[in-house]
């Protein structure tokens, strides 16, 4: 007699999002919740909603998600993810969960690197000039990512962009730097390495209690694979720079998908795979020590300096903490590899131009304009798509000092309320 296949039940998503929308299937969960593909009901366009609970029970969080959607309302680029709405809540005195609705990708770059397709040299360079298009365009409003990483560059069938995922991003004039370090690590490499949670500053130490600072952080870190030295090394005043960086890392990867570099999808690895990050997150089980510091070879700035070599005096400069100047120089010298040594069937304007984008001294990374006039591009070029954002982003709850709830919750009823 043949056994009859279990009737599992398919998981219901119980969602108040009204008669509009129509759920379809998750796509992802994390912290803030969960996002959906829907169906919008009237029109019959497919959309992401992402349903955010509990956005009053950690200010730190309630900022960063009110942060998120100013900003992605501010933002107008094709290759910006956009807000279709935000559901309004039935109650706006006391609701404590948001449904919002952005448009809709078929994949993201994470998901496509790891899938068995491989990329052409058309596809790579359509993709890379409309993700920094898109980069361009975030950074003439004078906002940083951040966060940049193949999960947060949705793409379509056609290699369209969206830049997505702005909790962590700032709005930040940059002739006054920030100085905070409200960075995530949510992406961790196999085998899972957890980031330290302590309150940190900046500056490196050797305690155990971890790193100290006066102002509290909230202790998260970009995903460490696609982390700027200048983070790692917890410099208090960054820049756009960052974003750049993180952007070569990504470009990297995507050379990795031409089957002349990497013949199968096995054989793709992020350009710095480091396993541990000091001194954020330093590999505890190591008993090499450099100048008193914990190390190992898979530490990310070890994994760096093996490909970009060791920075110069010159560079050494622009740091300003004397204990990370002496971790830094224990590395001893190294030269700088070529990146046609890893990728050597990749264009060589491309490869001069991630060169340019993974330089340690911030002061001679390319920007998002520079990148743009490279003649890698000129084949491709779209002045539409190249457009500046017409004022910098500015928001009024960022310049109330020790903002309360009730002040964020009439903060976020002003956002709803601007697409009802």
């Amino acid at each position: 007699m043949a056994r009859r296949n279990l009737a599992i039940p398919k998981q219901i998503i119980d969602w108040n999002v009204g008669p509009n929308y129509e759920i379809i299937k998750q796509l992802g969960a994390g912290s803030y919740g969960m996002v959906c593909e829907a169906r919008h009901v009237p029109t019959g366009e497919r959309v992401a909603i992402k349903h955010v609970t509990k956005i009053f029970d950690d200010i730190i969080d309630c900022k960063r998600l009110l942060r998120e959607i100013s900003i992605l309302r501010y933002l107008d680029h094709p290759n910006v993810v956009k807000i279709r709405e935000i559901i309004k809540p039935s109650d706006l005195d006391n609701f404590n969960e948001l449904y919002v609705v952005m448009e809709h990708a078929q994949s993201d770059l994470k998901k496509l690197v790891k899938s068995t397709i491989h990329l052409e040299q058309d596809h790579i360079q359509t993709i890379v000039y409309n993700t920094i298009s898109g980069l361009n365009y975030i950074h003439s409003a004078n906002i940083l990512h951040r966060d940049l990483k193949p999960a947060n560059i949705l793409i379509n069938e056609d290699c369209e962009v969206k830049i997505c995922d702005f909790g962590l991003a700032r709005s930040v004039v940059e002739e006054t730097k920030e100085n905070f370090m409200d960075l995530d690590d949510n992406d961790p490499p196999p085998p899972p390495m957890s980031e330290s949670k302590k309150i940190a500053k900046p500056g490196l130490a050797r305690s155990k209690g971890g790193l100290q600072t006066k102002k509290e952080l909230t202790g998260h870190v970009v995903t460490r694979w696609y982390r700027a030295p200048e983070l790692i090394l917890l410099e208090r005043e960054y820049t756009k720079a960052i974003d750049i960086w993180s952007l070569g890392c990504v470009i990297a990867e995507l050379c990795g998908m031409l089957k002349e570099n990497a013949p199968t999808f096995m054989d793709r690895s992020p350009l710095f795979p480091g396993n541990s990050c000091f001194p954020l997150s330093p590999d505890h089980h190591t008993k090499v020590r450099r100048a008193g510091f914990p190390s190992s070879n898979s530490d990310q700035l070890n994994v760096i300096f093996e490909v970009i070599g060791t920075p110069s005096d010159d560079d050494l400069r622009l740091i300003t903490d004397e204990k990370a100047l002496i971790y830094i120089r224990s590395f001893g010298h190294r030269n700088p590899k070529s990146l046609s040594l890893i990728y050597p069937h990749t264009h060589p304007a491309l490869i001069h131009l991630m060169e340019q984008m993974i330089l340690f001294n911030i002061t001679k990374r390319c920007t998002c304009e520079e990148a743009l006039k490279n003649s890698y591009f000129d084949t491709i070029r779209d002045v539409n798509k190249e457009k500046q954002a017409e004022v910098p982003a500015d928001f009024e709850f960022e310049h109330i000092a020790d903002i309360t709830i009730k002040q964020l919750r009439g903060c976020f009823v002003e956002e709803i309320l601007k697409y009802h």
